[in-house]
């Protein structure tokens, strides 16, 4: 079964306008919460055992679904601070924070990050804020 051109064009236009709207993914395709819990709590259980790459493919698979649970960008950037890409954590957690409103724990993590970058300022900066 192919689609013709214009009902691909429709198709795009309403991806495009739902995105726009702030939908996620899992809004597009209709991903039930439970399915989302279950899926978290796998990356969380490979979180815990070590088995952080098959805990990194959950988490990205999360965050790509649905970008503003905080949880799942947390989950990600723990373990990008594990795997020692302070830099890519760093940005991560500076993103649940803005998501977070007043949970000062991601900027707790950006100035170990920080600290790990040698940029000892802005891991003071970060330290004093919490």
């Amino acid at each position: 079964m192919s689609l013709n051109i214009t009902e691909n064009e429709s198709i795009s236009t309403a991806v495009i306008d739902a995105i726009n709207s702030g939908a996620t993914l899992k809004d597009i395709n209709a991903i039930p919460d439970d399915m989302m819990d279950d899926i978290y709590s796998y990356a969380y259980d490979f979180y815990n055992k070590g088995r952080i790459e098959e805990a990194e493919v959950f988490f990205r698979f999360l965050c790509i679904y649905d970008f503003y649970n905080v949880d799942y960008i947390m989950g990600l950037a723990a373990i990008y601070q594990i795997k020692e890409q302070f830099q890519q954590a760093a940005d991560l957690y500076a993103v649940a924070f803005a998501l977070g409103k007043n949970d000062y724990t991601p900027v707790f993590h950006t100035g170990q990050c920080q600290l790990r970058l040698k940029a000892p300022l802005k891991a003071k900066g970060c330290f004093e804020l919490v």
